[in-house]
């Protein structure tokens, strides 16, 4: 009998030995290889504010790199007449339409860089890479940057790979050239107090290459844990209480709405703790920290009292691609400083990002 008892734990142990290193070379395989979506054979689409002639925005998305070939029409150029009064809204760009979202790990771009064109004279100098989010352009989270207004400057390189530091997922992105290593300012005159200039210079990408994986389009992979179809996500979802009444879920919407509530709450009675509870301590905006709104805020109710925030206008949009909501609208604060009483106000518009977080929603970025 203790033998039989000592095969069967021997056999056992054989199992769950087999089942460990299975789960380990499970654990251990490597991730499955990027994909490259920013081809025009992978269904991607490129236009431009504006091209030189032969060199059209499709020929960032071909997938030749190549620079010897420019004169004969590879790659997109633009002029940089943005420059001659300094006005950014008028910056030209190169947009890539994705076939489907795209959870992003890294983005390339390839400018010029060829014996007749090396990248040090002729090459991409200062560029910004934005992500569509929704509601506007925000610059691609690669960490690399010494200027935050910018994705890279100084740049010599005919080609530089930009790491997504944060989770990414977007189906369009766009490159802003703002200068290149051959910009030439000849100053011309002054238009009231700005100087206007003749520039001469090209803006020349070869290509730019979008890697990463498929990102779920119907369901989120939260949603696939849990067995939640997406339909769930967006409406209300009636369940039977204890006394057999009918109790509606609250949708996304609805919470945000709440969450929304709270932080002008938090506001009005200058209540530090009710204001923070409406943000993510993973919290990163243009370089601030979920520390960093505290501060501000603790500060600001420092100096301050009669304190009233009003919302308006505001628009939630959910995001079931990636568990993410985005939320628009304007603001007014008014408030009086401690030392003398005398009411202020301020208003503006705002675009809050909202993440699904601890079974509530928080704000993870503002722009």
């Amino acid at each position: 009998m203790l033998r039989i008892c000592v095969l069967c734990l021997m056999l056992l142990l054989s199992v769950m030995g087999c089942k460990s290193q299975i789960l380990q070379e499970h654990l251990l395989q490597p991730p499955p290889p990027l994909i490259n979506f920013a081809l025009s054979r992978n269904g991607a689409i490129a236009n431009a504010s504006q091209s030189v002639p032969n060199h059209r925005a499709g020929e960032v998305i071909d997938g030749d790199t190549n620079s010897e070939t420019w004169d004969e029409g590879s790659g997109w150029g633009s002029s940089l007449e943005h420059l001659r009064t300094s006005d950014l809204n008028k910056r030209p760009y190169v947009s890539v339409t994705l076939a489907k979202p795209v959870d992003i790990r890294k983005i390339v771009m390839w400018t010029i860089n060829s014996e007749k064109y090396p990248a040090p004279q002729f090459g991409l100098k200062d560029y910004r890479i934005e992500y569509w989010h929704g509601t506007g352009w925000g610059l691609i989270p690669s960490g690399d940057t010494k200027d935050k207004q910018y994705t890279a400057r100084d740049n010599t390189k005919g080609k530089r790979i930009h790491e997504v530091r944060q989770r990414l997922i977007a189906s369009k992105v766009r490159l802003v050239p703002v200068s290149s290593n051959d910009t030439v300012f000849n100053y011309q005159h002054m238009a009231g107090r700005r100087p206007v200039y003749a520039v001469d210079g090209i803006a020349r990408v070869m290509e730019l290459e979008v890697w990463g994986y498929a990102a779920p389009e119907v369901h989120t992979l939260k949603q696939i844990a849990q067995g939640i179809p997406p339909e769930s996500m967006a409406h209300p979802v009636a369940t039977e209480t204890q006394n057999g009444k009918s109790q509606t879920e609250p949708t996304i919407k609805e919470i945000i709405q709440n969450v929304l509530n709270r932080y002008e709450l938090g506001y009005d009675m200058a209540d530090l703790t009710k204001v923070m509870s409406c943000f993510s301590e993973a919290y990163l905006s243009n370089g601030r920290t979920y520390q960093d709104v505290k501060t501000k805020a603790s500060q600001f109710f420092d100096v301050y009292h009669q304190i009233d925030m009003t919302l308006t206008d505001i628009d939630i949009h959910p995001n079931i691609a990636d568990d993410t909501a985005i939320v628009t609208g304007g603001y007014t604060l008014q408030y009086a400083p401690k030392a003398n009483g005398q009411v202020e106000q301020m208003s503006g518009k705002l675009t809050l990002i909202f993440a699904s977080e601890a079974e509530t929603w928080r704000i993870i970025r503002a722009e």
